[in-house]
């Protein structure tokens, strides 16, 4: 194949600046722009070694490591080679200038992760992996996106779809040899078919977890005004974003920030004090917080445990109560003598007590059990769209299955085992392919 190039850090002044080529010149590119200081040429290093050396392109000299992968045993499964320089942003620009000046073609977003799965080192799951590892914002994630990155997912699912496939071709020859082979099939395909179910079943039921690991949880942080809504955002995030004073109102709009705990990311919502206002700029805000705690996976609900509880409170309390929200109720100043009898979390945004529990409970009262890095959870829509797709026609198989022609059972028994190829790549069309890969960054 042609060969590509790209830078594959991102750019900025840093100690390492990395560009990356692959294809039938890959070698030829990189031999051609570094000399090693101990080999007259790059390739007569051996394969996966680093080597130092010097690299001349574009009017400019660098001392600086470069490695090559032969084909078949790299990342693409063609010719790769990368040079590891100094990761000035000038600097960078002129080494990827060289190598397209050579007969590279800058690289397209995903691309050689594309070549990977078009070369067969990756399946379709497993390509998405490395871009959730790339976006990943927890621990969960990261660990989720390496499940998928390490074949694991795609192989439960090429294990059920194999076993679906068995069954088809033996449901097929029985359309030859009715008499001999047409009891024992529908035998086996009730068998494959029921554990199908069971399987596919299982996973599914991860799926409301894997959104939770994958996008984080979202957490509206609502009340009144003047309670310390702002500042228990800012002890959770540890930053002072959001702006504290004693004035009613001051948080008129919605700020958000992202913190972990034990592993899933909080995705953070400081709103405006909800109250009558005749201020049209804060009933927008006290507006948007409505809307916030609406979509919200959890509500904090935050009061002043040094006053009593108002009859204001009391309605939004009880409105979120009706609206069936997961619900933290947080006693803010705890520091002080204690006048509001509502039962929750007693914390201080002053001194800090209080918010590691709040934070524990945050993912408590979403997540249903402790996350297993090794459990296999399901945390991508389209793989959820494709399994549930597969468990409809597996389903509809098995009650056709014994009441109609083997035809009928067949045709949902093949569409079950196209959708689950959708996931792995065996059955996904041109457009699924291009609609993964575009979602890459350049240079991966």
């Amino acid at each position: 194949m042609d060969t590509i190039a790209a830078i594959s850090t991102p750019l900025g002044s840093g100690a390492v600046g990395i560009v990356r080529l692959s294809g039938d010149d890959a070698l030829k590119i990189a031999d051609e722009l570094f000399r090693p200081y101990r080999a007259a040429r790059l390739t007569d290093v051996a394969p996966n070694v680093m080597c130092l050396g010097q690299l001349d392109c574009a009017g400019i000299s660098d001392r600086c490591l470069a490695v090559y992968f032969a084909a078949p045993n790299s990342y693409t499964g063609e010719d790769v080679a990368e040079f590891h320089c100094h990761g000035g942003v000038s600097l960078i620009k002129r080494v990827l200038g060289g190598c397209l000046e050579r007969g590279a073609r800058a690289a397209d977003r995903g691309e050689f992760t594309r070549r990977a799965f078009l070369n067969g080192k990756l399946a379709l799951s497993d390509a998405e992996g490395v871009a959730d590892m790339i976006n990943a914002d927890s621990a969960a994630a990261i660990n989720a996106g390496y499940r998928l990155v390490t074949g694991k997912t795609s192989a439960a699912i090429k294990d059920i779809s194999d076993r679906l496939l068995d069954s088809i071709s033996y449901m097929e020859a029985s359309l030859d040899y009715p008499e001999e082979m047409e009891e024992e099939s529908r035998q086996d395909a009730q068998d494959t078919l029921g554990a199908c179910v069971e399987e596919l079943t299982a996973l599914l039921s991860t799926c409301e977890r894997g959104r939770y690991i994958k996008d984080g949880i979202k957490v509206a942080i609502i009340g009144v005004t003047n309670v310390g809504k702002s500042s228990l955002f800012n002890a959770l995030t540890q930053s002072d974003r959001a702006i504290v004073t004693d004035i009613e109102g001051t948080t008129r709009d919605s700020i958000d920030e992202v913190i972990e705990a034990d592993g899933i990311a909080l995705r953070l919502i400081d709103t405006a004090g909800i109250r009558k206002s005749c201020d049209k700029v804060e009933t927008a805000g006290i507006e948007r917080s409505k809307k916030l705690a609406a979509g919200s996976d959890l509500v904090l609900f935050v009061t002043d445990g040094s006053r009593e509880l108002t009859e204001e409170e009391e309605a939004l309390l009880d409105r979120l109560k009706a609206d069936g929200k997961k619900l933290i109720i947080a006693v803010n100043k705890r520091d002080l003598p204690r006048k509001n009898s509502l039962r929750g979390i007693e914390i201080s945004a002053k001194t800090g007590e209080g918010i590691d529990e709040i934070k524990s409970a945050a993912v408590k009262a979403v997540l249903d059990c402790k996350i297993d890095a090794g459990a296999e959870v399901i945390t991508s829509e389209r793989h959820k769209d494709a399994m549930q797709r597969a468990l409809e026609h597996v389903e509809s198989a098995r009650r056709s299955l014994h009441d109609a022609p083997a035809e009928c059972t067949l045709l949902d028994m093949r569409a079950a085992y196209r959708a689950l190829g959708e996931i792995t790549g065996d059955t996904a069309d041109e457009n699924i392919i291009d609609n993964i890969f575009k979602k890459f960054c350049l240079g991966k």
